[in-house]
């Protein structure tokens, strides 16, 4: 389950307390995001950007 938020506001800098799980933390543009987004991910920032509050994805089986 991956759960997203939308952050109204927020100070400092992301800081990686999980190197195990991932390599970096970085801020985004939601318009300019990476090409090696994970593909569920990229689909939940569209669906917030879009003001849906609630939506949901699954794999084939």
């Amino acid at each position: 389950m991956g759960l997203f938020f939308r952050s109204r506001t927020w100070r400092g800098s992301p800081e990686l307390r999980e190197p195990d799980k991932c390599t970096q933390w970085r801020f985004w543009d939601p318009a300019a995001l990476p090409d090696d987004l994970v593909p569920y991910t990229r689909l939940a920032i569209e669906k917030i950007q879009n003001g849906e509050l609630y939506s949901e994805t699954g794999w084939l089986a």
